[in-house]
């Protein structure tokens, strides 16, 4: 019987760092951002707060009830950020902590967020903090690949058919990706460790498709590629249906507020976004596509009045889709790739979260919980 995996996308930005210390103050961690949130308009959840209190993913324990909390409602692995700079890391502790502690027991797979980091918070995009380069030599690639090798031999590794999955955010900026992906295969044979999986991380079109030919699999990653596809119309279209599902006067209040305080935030419809998601058909050669069902996306506390909103998610909205796509994607997929991902497990500051917080507590697990069991039982 087909089972379908659900994969959260995992972020390690809650602890400390000099690296961030040096660039936004002493003890700075995506909490301070999260908890500086506060409402555009009303009815806005702002801001963010976790239900268990504001955590530290240095700490076991902490990894350990998340992975608790994770497996029992039905999450079968996390998809965690790996922060490589040409061999300077930023952020590892948390997935280096689960790969050391074998009891920290869920399964995982890397995804390479390769961007370079700018002071964007601040609206100074261009003010770099850590520059993303990519030295297209075999001595580069097989340093990566020398760190990544122990996650990949893991017996928790994510694996489809057989294979280890590796993940790239950003797949069209690497330079020579092709060459690199072919060469960690041929590492990979000489470790043992067998073939790989290569997955694509897609959030807008490519310049050229041709950039995953060498990918096994290609993730759409929403809600963006939703957003920043032909079937997204544009501004009208979905203004116009926020219009017909906001309460009464709530639209006129938000402008407001919004006047008031002279904002340039953006307001989506969730439900309009993820119709489109449930639409999407991209295909390319015979890669593999898999989906992504999102949450609440609310960038807010690092945003601000700049933020962008993803406006009508609740836990009913949530689960009616999550079920409609899973029954999308399971029926695309053989029983060794049922797999649909999530964004995210614990992404605060972005407001896209499956971790209880205060104002929801663990809503959005049981209705995850319950999707679940509908989809799977059928």
């Amino acid at each position: 019987m087909k089972q379908m995996k659900p994969i959260a996308i995992y972020f390690p930005q809650f602890h400390a760092i000099p690296e961030n210390d040096k660039w936004w103050g002493k003890g700075f961690t995506d909490w301070t951002k999260v908890k500086e949130g506060y409402p555009l308009f009303e009815g806005h959840h702002q801001p963010r707060v976790p239900a268990d209190g504001y955590y530290d993913l240095t700490e076991k324990a902490v990894i350990a009830r998340q992975i608790e909390i994770a497996k029992a409602y039905g999450i079968y692995g996390f998809a965690i950020y790996h922060y490589w700079f040409d061999g300077k890391q930023l952020l590892e502790k948390p997935k280096e902590m689960i790969l050391n502690n074998k009891d920290l027991d869920i399964p995982f797979c890397l995804t390479w967020a390769n961007e370079s980091w700018a002071r964007r918070w601040d609206g100074r995009d261009s003010e770099i903090l850590m520059e993303q380069t990519y030295e297209p030599t075999p001595e580069k690639w097989k340093e990566h690949f020398d760190y990544v090798k122990a996650f990949l031999k893991d017996e928790r590794a994510i694996r489809i058919d057989g294979k280890p999955v590796f993940q790239i955010y950003r797949p069209h900026l690497v330079t020579q990706v092709g060459d690199m992906l072919r060469y960690w295969r041929q590492l990979a044979r000489e470790e043992e460790i067998g073939e790989l999986y290569f997955m694509a991380v897609k959030s807008f079109d490519f310049p050229d498709n041709k950039v995953l030919d060498e990918f096994d699999g290609v993730l759409l990653f929403n809600p963006h590629e939703a957003v920043n596809s032909r079937e997204y119309k544009g501004k009208k279209v979905w203004l116009e249906n926020l219009l017909r599902h906001c309460p009464e006067n709530w639209v006129e209040k938000m402008r407001t507020v919004r006047s008031k305080a002279r904002s340039k935030h953006v307001l989506h419809p969730y439900s309009k976004v993820f119709d489109v998601v449930l639409k999407r058909n991209f295909q390319y050669k015979d890669k593999d596509t898999f989906n992504m069902a999102f949450l609440e996306w609310d960038n807010t506390a690092r945003y601000k009045e700049k933020a962008t909103v993803y406006h009508g998610c609740t836990p009913e909205v949530f689960e009616d889709y999550f079920t409609r796509l899973m029954k999308r994607e399971s029926a695309m997929h053989s029983e060794e790739k049922q797999f649909v991902f999530i964004n995210a497990w614990n992404e605060w500051a972005e407001g896209t979260y499956l971790e209880p917080d205060t104002d929801n507590g663990y809503a959005y697990l049981e209705a995850l919980q319950r999707a679940l069991k509908q989809v799977n039982n059928q």
